[in-house]
């Protein structure tokens, strides 16, 4: 077994990933920080299933393909090396620990809570939002805590990479009328 490169952001593994290697282990990355995140793109972009893909990630639920595999972070040495072999040989599989309670998907977010994630997203403050929504600063504050509540995510900072990552919102792409002068 030969570790040919290793990359912190996901424009690196896409660089690497034109050569092929047998099988490419994803964590948390610098710029898509939920691995489930980066494999799905990896997963959408690779030309052909030689490349077998294993997620590091507690709670990863990724479409069934051939060659990919989850394991839980806690996993140790030995079981690392036998996961990483059976991708190789060909395998699928998900060996993460399952959660106590079973984890109910996010509630769906409104067509309203929508744009107020895109102007949250452009930086604007409440009242700001309020302005441009026609909308008071409490009903603003109101959507925003809504939205966190039912993305299950603990700030702003967090909702505007849930954003990007789910692409929502394309890196440089603001909402024309969110766009400050």
């Amino acid at each position: 077994m030969e570790v040919v490169h290793q990359v912190d952001t996901y424009e690196g593994l896409a660089r690497h990933a034109a050569e092929e290697p047998d099988v490419v282990v994803i964590g948390a990355l610098a710029d898509v920080p939920r691995p489930p995140v980066a494999a799905r793109r990896f997963l959408d972009c690779r030309t052909s299933d030689r490349t077998a893909v294993l997620v590091v990630d507690d709670r990863a639920v990724l479409p069934a393909a051939p060659r990919v595999g989850v394991l839980r972070p806690a996993a140790g040495p030995d079981e690392f090396l036998s996961a990483i072999r059976m991708l190789a040989a060909g395998y699928a599989f998900s060996a993460r620990a399952e959660p106590a309670d079973p984890v109910e998907p996010p509630e769906q977010i409104t067509p309203r809570e929508t744009d107020v994630l895109r102007l949250l997203v452009s930086g604007q403050t409440n009242s700001e939002m309020a302005r441009e929504l026609s909308l008071t600063e409490s009903t603003v504050k109101f959507h925003v805590q809504n939205l966190l509540r039912k993305l299950r995510l603990p700030n702003r900072a967090s909702a505007v990479a849930y954003a990007y990552e789910t692409g929502l919102i394309s890196v440089g792409e603001l909402p024309t009328q969110a766009r400050r002068p």
